[in-house]
């Protein structure tokens, strides 16, 4: 044979072999049942697979398939699936057919039930059918099986293969021992409307097509391609460039990646004021009132957070919210505006409850900044009610629920934090309510949002604050606010502020 016609066959030959993921073998499971990270029930548990779920057949190894299930790769037993007809046979063909070794018997006594497990069928249960002393030994333990308990019948061994040696306590199988090592997976999305291509070239044939709603697990990325797989277990490639890959908070342990967003909203906030003075009764500006505005309110912000071990979450947030008044307070047929700052810094530590909807609690430890401003409050012909600017800054202590996966398109967020000890209260020089200020704070806050884009969410907020301050001793004698000073008593006040603002969230 020529050079070149060896070359022609060893390339038309290396075409055949090799492996066309659009074309991979499938298998369906029967049931509900669990992908092991190892050919074993009590190996951990890489995810929970629902009845009717498609599977990439892998590799076969006895009573164990290997398969690709939504990115992750494990093994599961061969009764939990149904495989193509012809491979049934060849499965059950190569399956070891062992006996228990609890007493050689039939019966499995730490299970309920008589016979084998459920994965276990027929002579393979049991051991019917075979030539005892065709075990390689008899009754004595093949190399690497351990012996028969000895201590009675607190617990059985069970030998299945080589690997699969098993001690497990008496009353169960231990398939619950592993559902705390479930996780979500990340998951991908595309854009628009993509081919899948059968190899990695855009003229080969196309795999299967995917939209934005299409869930794509990454399997591997081959240079500026990325092998992904469907929930139907269709594989193929896609150009890395198209992938968005999409993440959230409380994902739970392994694949987890680090988060990072930023929000932007706009809204409306009523902004209301209350003083009161022990002894005055009625509206008496300053002494006693209650007034109110609407303000225009815009909203930024942004999260970081990283998965620590298997379950937490560390990070901090940065948020801030403006308010500009419209038209403003009004007094002596005057409006007054005003703006309103608020900062909040806060450091967050997360607990993952590894939920399917992927909920997780948050503490938070912060620091609150907020700023009264009036533009003339020097300005008595503007400034009529001679309202004073006012700082506090606090300490702040909380936390929140975060339920990212509420429902397939929606997620939620509720938070509540609080300034307890250590406010800084400061108002202008010589428009003082009253000396040694102190202030109380509570802060809710709650978050819907809807999943738009891949790597963007539609946010609707509605936020209230509520702070209590109070006055121990009398206004500065040159104060030009105007209190009554024959009336002692503390002085308090309160600012209660609620706020609806819609916007957008953005993911890195």
């Amino acid at each position: 044979m020529s050079v070149k016609a060896l070359l022609v066959v060893l390339v038309l030959g290396g075409v055949v072999a090799w492996p066309k993921p659009g074309h991979a073998e499938k298998v369906k499971a029967n049931q509900s049942t669990k992908l092991y990270s190892r050919a074993g029930e009590q190996s951990p548990v890489v995810l929970s697979v629902k009845s009717g779920q498609m599977m990439t057949l892998l590799t076969k190894d006895g009573r164990w398939l290997k398969v690709r299930v939504s990115g992750r790769t494990g093994w599961i037993p061969r009764s939990k699936v149904d495989v193509p007809e012809g491979d049934d046979e060849e499965i059950a063909r190569n399956t070891r057919r062992r006996p228990f070794v609890d007493g050689r018997g039939t019966k499995r006594g730490g299970f309920s039930g008589e016979g084998g497990p459920e994965d276990r069928i027929g002579a393979d249960a049991t051991g019917d059918g075979e030539d005892p002393k065709g075990d390689k030994g008899g009754d004595e333990p093949r190399s690497g099986s351990r012996k028969p308990p000895t201590g009675g019948d607190d617990e059985d061994v069970v030998t299945v293969d080589d690997d699969d040696q098993t001690k497990r306590p008496k009353g169960g199988d231990g398939d619950d021992a592993d559902d705390a090592s479930e996780a979500p997976r990340p998951i991908a999305h595309v854009s628009e409307a993509t081919k899948i291509y059968s190899d990695p070239d855009a003229a080969s044939e196309v795999a299967f097509p995917a939209g934005p709603k299409t869930a794509l697990y990454v399997i591997e990325a081959q240079g500026k391609w990325s092998l992904v797989e469907n929930d139907a277990a269709d594989a193929g490639y896609v150009l890395t460039s198209k992938l968005e890959i999409e993440e959230p908070p409380g994902g739970g342990s392994g694949g987890r990646m680090r988060v990072i967003d930023v929000r932007g909203r706009i809204g409306a906030t009523n902004v209301k004021q209350t003083v009161t003075t022990p002894g005055v009764t009625g509206i008496v500006v300053p002494d006693s009132y209650s007034a109110s505005s609407a303000a225009f309110t815009l909203a930024l912000g942004g999260t970081v957070l990283y998965p620590y071990k298997a379950r937490y979450w560390v990070g901090g947030e940065l948020a801030y919210d403006f308010d500009k008044a419209l038209p403003g307070i009004k007094y002596m047929s005057q409006s007054i505006g005003f703006s309103y700052h608020v900062l909040n810094l806060r450091a967050i530590g997360g607990y993952d409850l590894q939920k399917k909807n992927g909920m997780t609690v948050y503490g938070r430890l912060g620091l609150h900044y907020d700023s009264f401003q009036v533009p003339d409050v020097a300005d008595f012909t503007k400034n009529t009610a001679k309202l004073p600017n006012q700082i506090i800054t606090a300490p702040t202590l909380g936390g929140a629920l975060a339920i990212p996966r509420l429902t397939k398109d929606f997620g939620l967020k509720v938070s509540l934090d609080f300034i307890l000890v250590g406010a800084s209260v400061k108002q202008t020089k010589n428009l003082e309510d009253g000396t040694d200020p102190s202030a109380k704070a509570l802060f809710l806050g709650g978050a819907v949002t809807y999943r738009w884009k891949p790597r963007m969410d539609l946010q609707a907020n509605y936020d209230l604050s509520y702070t209590s301050l109070s006055f121990d001793g009398l206004p500065p004698m040159n104060s030009q606010r105007g209190h009554d000073l024959t009336k002692t008593g503390v002085r308090s006040g309160s600012d209660f502020n609620n706020a609806l603002s819609v916007g957008i969230a953005y993911a890195f």
